[in-house]
This record gives structure tokens, sequence and C-alpha cells, in this order.
């Protein structure tokens, strides 16, 4: 079978993110059980094309993408508007280049950024992969108002809404989003398929994990928040409640790894001389995956996660993982048992369950412990979910041809 995904971002790559992680790790699952895989993605500067190989996927990095990069290009006043005057040549060309390619059986398309806009109706089956709508609401978890704060998305995000409406076939990362989109959008709920983001289980660099020492100098307690630095993942909540800890007299840190921004400079103000105050930038992702398993509690307080690759991560090394029950955490942890939920917005509840799960017995810790990597393993390994997709792929295509001859369309 032929794969081709067509995406915002892969990588490696200056503006890659969520997405670009699991198109990557998708890719190479699928490959290894000898599937033929073409990703089209943008150039970083939007300039320079290129199509090599890594490992075994075909890769072809397309120019007249309509995003820019401030690191890598200029932020000029033209290039603000980029997402208008490119926005229908550059999906042109996605559409263009697929139909050069040989023999592809099916395409997977990011809803964001409405880059599949332009591939219905040229004779290949398209699924629509949900990620996160960019007018979706992280505070109200409703469709965007316009506004001050959301013109500049807003015409983008109704492109998507456009081609999730389009969409013959459609699969979510998580029943939170699905419930979003048919709730939000007034899509039939029978058209989207739950297909979990899965993970590399070879990965895990710890049978057990190791409690402390090389994250802790002064301190007793190492508190490990990993993702970008903004108010909607609830680092600002965090920091509340880690304060309050600190201040009844608890040796703690809260070490924050992730993209910055205009958030994080207000965290920085507000507590860089608490000496638990620990915000670091670019770190490997290597290393990030030994902090896993030396910080007493990993937290993702969020207000509202669609499926986080990072609590995957996390518990896959036996990190003890404290998340949002608001969205797809709830999907991934059974709480009290392979790590722990909390209600969002709730400093005061977030900073007592952080007290109570310090104050486990290590016997307990290790039971939570080996259950959340033994869920990892059972529900959300890189094998499981690749025989759940190539499966669905191939109900899509036979469907795809059923309602062709029905149309009429096939010889």
């Amino acid at each position: 079978m032929h794969i081709c995904f067509v995406c915002r971002e892969y990588l490696p790559s200056k503006r890659g993110g969520g997405i670009a992680t699991y198109i990557r790790g998708v890719a190479q699952g699928l490959c290894s059980l000898k599937q033929n895989v073409t990703v089209i993605c943008a150039s970083d500067d939007t300039h320079q094309e290129s199509q090599y190989k890594d490992g075994d996927i075909n890769v072809i990095r397309l120019s007249g993408g309509d995003f820019i990069i401030p690191s890598v290009e200029k932020d000029t006043l033209l290039r603000k508007f980029r997402i208008f005057y490119r926005f229908k040549s550059y999906r042109k060309k996605l559409r263009d280049t697929v139909l050069t390619l040989k023999n592809v059986d099916i395409i997977e398309v990011a809803e964001y950024g409405a880059e599949g806009l332009y591939l219905e109706n040229i004779g290949i089956p398209v699924v629509t992969r949900l990620h996160t709508p960019m007018l979706m609401d992280h505070y109200t978890f409703k469709k965007m108002a316009f506004g001050k704060q959301t013109w500049k998305f807003w015409w983008q995000g109704l492109q998507e809404f456009k081609c999730i409406k389009q969409a013959q076939y459609i699969t979510s990362c998580s029943t939170s989003l699905k419930e979003w989109t048919v709730k939000e959008l007034n899509i039939v709920a029978d058209k989207i398929k739950i297909i979990y983001n899965p993970i590399r289980i070879e990965h895990s660099l710890s049978p057990t994990p190791q409690y402390g020492s090389p994250l802790k100098d002064n301190h007793r307690y190492e508190i490990l928040y990993v993702g970008t630095i903004c108010d909607w993942k609830g680092v600002g909540d965090l920091c509340e409640a880690i304060n309050i800890l600190a201040n009844k007299g608890l040796q703690i840190r809260l070490t924050m790894i992730g993209k910055q921004g205009s958030f994080s400079e207000t965290l920085k103000g507000k507590y860089k001389k608490m000496a638990w105050f620990n915000m670091k930038g670019f770190t490997p992702r290597e290393e990030v995956m030994q902090m896993y398993t030396q910080a007493d509690i990993v937290c993702f307080p969020s207000w509202w996660e669609n499926f986080p690759m990072v609590c995957l991560e996390a518990m896959s090394q036996g990190a003890i993982v404290l998340g949002s029950n608001s969205g797809g955490m709830s999907e991934i942890i059974e709480d009290n048992e392979s790590g722990f939920l909390i209600e969002p917005h709730n400093i005061s509840g977030l900073a007592a369950k952080i007290g109570q799960i310090l104050q486990l017995s290590e016997k307990e810790k290790l039971s939570i412990s080996q259950n959340a990597k033994q869920r990892i393993k059972n529900e959300f390994s890189m094998e499981t979910i690749m025989i759940q997709q190539i499966s669905y792929y191939k109900e899509v295509i036979n469907d795809y041809k059923r309602q062709n001859i029905i149309n009429g369309k096939q010889k």
C-alpha cells in the first residue's frame, strides 16, 4: 500500500510540533510493516525545495508555503499577509504534487492549516486527521468568536472547518476531540474513527524510575513540566500550586521545558527570584526522556488537551504523571492506577494533589510506575496502533472503490 501524508510540518523542522512528531512516528511505523510512505510538506524558509529519503520514507519539501518562521525569515508587513495571497496557490501545489506520484492508494492530511482543501475528488481516498482545529477555544471549549485576538487566523480557521465538513473519512486521536467536532461542527458521529496516537516503546530507558538525584541539588522533590509554556496549558496554575507548597516549607523545584513566548516572560517576571522556579529552553529529546525517569511527578495541568504525546512519553518511562481530566488525558491515564487526574482551574486542589502524591510510599510509587508502562505498551504501542491504522486504511480504500462503482465513476 502506498500512503501519502500531506502535512504542515515534518521533523526536523523549526516549526515542528505535535503534528510533525506524529507524522514521522506513524510513517516510520508503517514503513516497518512494509508499507510505502511519502510525506509532502513545506520547507521552513518556504523558498527551497528538496526531495530525499528519511530512512524508508520518501520526503518532498515544497516552496511557496503560507506561514512564516521568524527565526528563518524576516517577518515583514507583506509576509504577515502571506496566508491570504499564498493560500490557494500552495494548496493547489500540494494537489498537483500528489498527482505526480505513482500508485498512491490513500492520502492522510491534517485538518490543521486546511491543506486538504483541494485534495477531494482527485481519484484517491482522503482521510482527514483531527489534531486540534485552530478555532477551538481552549478556555470555553467552543468555537472561537471573531474578535481582536482571533481575526488574524479566523479566515484560515473557517477553511479548516470547511475541510472537515467536506471530508468523507475522518479520524481523531481522542474521543474528546471527536465529541467536540460532532457537537460544534454538526458532523455525524459514525463518520469519525478513533485511532489513538502511537508511541515507540523501545525508547524506554529505565526498567524502574530513578526518582531524583541527577535533577536535584539543594531540594528534595522535583516536579517536571514538558510542553509549550502558555496559559491554557495550565502552567500558570502549576506555578501557583508549587509556590503554595514552597511557602509551606516543602523543598521543591519546578522544571519547565518547552517553547517559550510572551506568557513565559510573564512567569519569569513573577517567579524568577523564587528558588523553586527553573525554566529551561530547548532540551534534546534524549535528555527529556531521561528527565522523565528522574522527576518525582511529571505534571500536565492543561485546561483542555487533545491527546498529548508528552503524556505517553512520560508514562512509557514509568514516570508518575498528574494530568488534567479535561480532554484526552483522561483516556490515557487511569486515575489512581496508572497515574493521577486533576480538575483544571483548581490551584489549591492541584497543590494538595501534588502534596499527596509526594507522600506515597516507594511501594505505591513503583506500582503506579509499572502500571503506567504496561498501559502504554498494551494500548498505545506503535505495533498495536499500526495494525488498527492499516486495517482502517484498507476499509477506506475498499469503501471508496464501492462508492465509485455505485456512482458510475469506475469502469
